[in-house]
């Protein structure tokens, strides 16, 4: 992936599911491949690793004939290259999904570790063959968040928090698959400064 101060990151993950019981558990991380500046101090040792995350999900389905899936998780989060006192949190979600053309999902996710704060995603996306139904397929998604934030006073608000369309090219029935992507977001300034951020790279997954 190319990060927002242009410079690659690396982004591998793995996920564990347990046949059918729903239950999966998984690790994600990122870091900067390659070296990077501290704008604050430029001859400073800068971390490379960002983050990384440690999760357990628990999703089944509430009706078939619907379509309508629940997912419940708890996620733990270290940041590195943080100072000590602000370099874990924890945070916990729940969401409902539909089974569908455009996959239709709401996601509530409550931080109770740096922050006592909520976000909720609502999210979808379409999958366009690009031959056959086993071959190459052209994935559109979006999704747009509400949460709440501390405004300039320091008064707790709820407000829009952020929208997000992401594009990329996968395999609907390959063991390697090989999927170039590209996103754009657009933040609230009051969220997050940096409000508008584009990225790209190439996403590689194993199956079995």
């Amino acid at each position: 992936m190319l990060g927002a101060d242009d410079r690659i990151v690396a982004q591998p993950g793995i996920e564990v599911g347990f046949g059918e019981t729903g239950l999966s558990l998984g690790a994600w991380g990122s870091w900067f491949v390659q070296d990077r500046i501290d704008d604050r101090n430029p001859d400073a040792q800068t971390q490379n690793v960002d983050e990384l995350d440690f999760y357990a999900d628990y999703s089944r389905s509430l009706s078939e004939d619907m379509g309508l899936g629940i997912s419940i998780g708890y996620i733990q989060y270290v940041f590195p290259s943080a100072s000590e006192d602000s370099n874990l949190s924890q945070e916990a979600y729940v969401g409902l999904s539909l089974d569908n053309a455009i996959s239709p999902a709401v996601t509530f996710y409550y931080d109770f570790g740096l922050v006592e704060a909520w976000y909720v995603s609502l999210s979808g996306g379409y999958d366009i063959p690009l031959g056959s139904e086993d071959g190459q397929v052209l994935s559109i998604g979006a999704s747009v968040a509400m949460s709440n934030y501390a405004d300039e006073t320091g008064a707790n608000k709820t407000g829009f928090n952020d929208v997000t369309v992401t594009a990329s090219l996968g395999c609907n029935a390959c063991a390697i698959a090989i999927a170039p992507t590209i996103a754009f977001s657009y933040a609230d300034t009051k969220v997050n400064p940096d409000n508008r951020t584009i990225w790209g790279g190439v996403n590689i997954g194993f199956s079995r």
